[in-house]
């Protein structure tokens, strides 16, 4: 009698002979790939284009998935582009190890290996950096570097300064000095540092009198600042409302943020923070400076200023005002700062100001130190220690600034200077506060 299978057994029959084909395939496949990653070659060539200059290509063989390249001065690249051509720049003189590591598609590598050889320096950062004779608090720096370069920036200080290839930096206390240069080129940055003594204390500098350097957390010390509050355009048309929340006014990782927003309160569109020093803190003569990171955008007013102690009694402009700071924010404008005094000239408001505009890049980008350095014959005024303008005050005319002056911090949104915001700006917006500081002069 014939025996019939049953369905099922034919079909697990063929299954079974599926599954073997399968796996005899993939040992074939693995294999064949294993085979292909044993038999990589990485290899490369090099060519001398000048004396910094060196073109690199790829002359492998063999089946591989990606090549990562290590130029040996910094400088790698991981790519599937197997044809491509380096040029690299090699700066100083030295020997430099290039390596190339290719990939295989089961994880295997190969990798070679060449020394470059770089005969000269094409760029050698230095400057120089003199104490004055005059001034022995003051250090008078020269960028002295040789070869082409892109942009290069002071450091010192906890000061910034782009782009002054003679800059006069300031040491009110004695001590040791760490003075930085750096230069960029082709997106590398090279620097060289020099150590510099100041000798004795600026002898007409008493020291630090006041400062807030908000290491706290929550709003800002009431002990030293007023939160102003209000949204009637504070004498300029601003369409701001300024409120005494930390949704404006914050404190935390030693840095004070003013926030404007675009939000309603108090019949406004926008809100935003005014904090001022009045009937806590004023002064006369002295250095004030404060480290700030501003905001950009069409509509966008930052300020850091003071106002006569008397303001309240005698009004606006007698009591005499000091812009120390202000950035009308916009294209075009976010590069550029402005410092005004003004005063009440036989009945009639009277100004003067001066801007200063960054070498590159905006306010935004960066913190920047923004200083008055003021006494009984002028007011002279800084970005970064670099001196931009200065005024005489000892005409009659203008003895509002011979009196204790109160400091003020704000944001202003719109207004009658920088208009009002428009669909190119960014909500929210911040100032960025490190520290406001106050020393005192004999």
């Amino acid at each position: 009698m014939k025996q019939i299978l049953p369905r099922y057994s034919i079909i697990n029959c063929q299954l079974i002979n599926f599954l073997v084909v399968l796996l005899v395939l993939v040992v074939f496949v693995g294999c064949k790939k294993k085979n292909s990653d044993n038999n990589l070659i990485a290899e490369f060539s090099f060519t001398y284009i000048d004396d910094n200059n060196v073109s690199f290509e790829n002359q492998s063989s063999g089946e591989y998935y990606s090549l990562t390249w290590d130029f040996g001065n910094g400088t790698t690249e991981t790519t599937t582009d197997k044809k491509k051509v380096y040029t690299i720049y090699y700066p100083t003189e030295g020997d430099y190890e290039v390596s190339l590591k290719l990939t295989g598609y089961t994880g295997g590598s190969q990798t070679a290996k060449k020394n470059v050889s770089i005969a000269t320096s094409d760029l050698v950062v230095s400057f120089t950096a003199e104490i004055d004779a005059e001034n022995p608090n003051y250090v008078n720096l020269k960028n002295t570097t040789q070869g082409e370069f892109d942009s290069f920036k002071w450091l010192y200080r906890d000061q910034e300064v782009e782009n002054e290839a003679e800059i006069q930096a300031y040491f009110p206390l004695a001590g040791n000095y760490e003075i930085e240069l750096q230069v960029i080129k082709n997106s590398y940055t090279f620097s060289d540092k020099q150590n510099v003594t100041i000798a004795q204390d600026d002898p007409n500098f008493n020291g630090l009198i006041w400062s807030d350097e908000f290491d706290y957390t929550g709003l800002p010390d009431p002990a030293k600042w007023n939160m102003e509050t209000g949204g009637d355009g504070w004498g300029n048309d601003e369409l701001q409302y300024y409120t005494d929340t930390e949704n404006n006014a914050y404190v935390d990782n030693g840095v004070l943020t003013i926030t404007a927003r675009k939000e309603s309160v108090g019949g406004r569109d926008y809100t935003s923070a005014r904090i001022t020093t009045q009937n806590k803190f004023d002064f006369k003569y002295g250095r004030i400076e404060a480290r700030i990171k501003l905001p950009y955008g069409q509509g966008m007013w930052p300020a850091f200023w003071m106002l006569g102690k008397n303001f309240n009694t005698v009004g606006w402009p007698a009591c005499g005002e000091v812009d120390i700071m202000e950035l009308v924010g916009g294209a075009g404008n976010d590069n550029t700062v402005y410092a005004t005094l003004h005063w009440d000239n036989d009945g009639e408001p009277a100004s003067y100001g001066q801007s200063y505009s960054l070498p590159s890049g905006i306010f935004a980008d960066g913190y920047h130190v923004f200083s008055v350095e003021w006494n009984n014959q002028k007011i002279v005024g800084y970005v970064d220690d670099i001196q931009y303008y200065e005024i005489d005050i000892t005409p009659a005319q203008l003895s509002e600034f011979h009196q204790n002056f109160f400091v003020i911090l704000n944001m202003a949104v719109g207004g009658d200077w920088p208009g009002p915001p428009d669909g190119t700006t960014e909500f929210p917006q911040t100032m960025k506060v490190d520290y406001v500081r106050v020393y005192q002069y004999d």
